[in-house]
């Protein structure tokens, strides 16, 4: 199991990409906009819809947000990967209770299965196999 935090960013993610190329020598493993997963609206589309940097071994997602209001305590989530469909959907069960739903699990052009819930400590989760 890996947990690699996620960051939300209004419309801004490219440039703190290059920011942190800058700042921390950050790789880039892969960046995908709305356009390429041909979803959002045509502003949105060199938006970065899912990345994932790599600042000394240690993995971040950065993406902008997809229609939800940045506010201080939701521009930061933490993904979860999973070895197999059955264990997001094993973990979803267990911290959805209490929380608030945002994605049931469900495959994506991304992953065989994904969702997405905050959990009832505040906690947001994007859980992926």
């Amino acid at each position: 199991m890996q947990i690699i935090p996620r960051i939300y960013m209004n419309g801004c993610c490219r440039e703190a990409i290059d920011l942190y190329k800058d700042v921390f020598s950050a790789s880039v493993d892969y960046m995908m906009t709305f356009g390429d997963a041909k979803m959002g609206s045509s502003e949105q589309k060199d938006f970065i819809i899912n990345s994932q940097i790599d600042i000394s071994g240690n993995k971040f997602h950065l993406a902008d947000n997809m229609n939800i209001e940045i506010v201080s305590g939701n521009q930061l989530s933490l993904t979860v990967v999973m070895s197999n469909p059955d264990e997001v959907k094993a973990a979803f069960e267990k911290l959805k209770v209490g929380g608030t739903v945002a994605i049931e699990p469900s495959p994506t052009f991304f992953s065989p299965c994904h969702c997405g819930l905050t959990d009832q400590f505040g906690i947001t989760w994007q859980i992926n196999s």
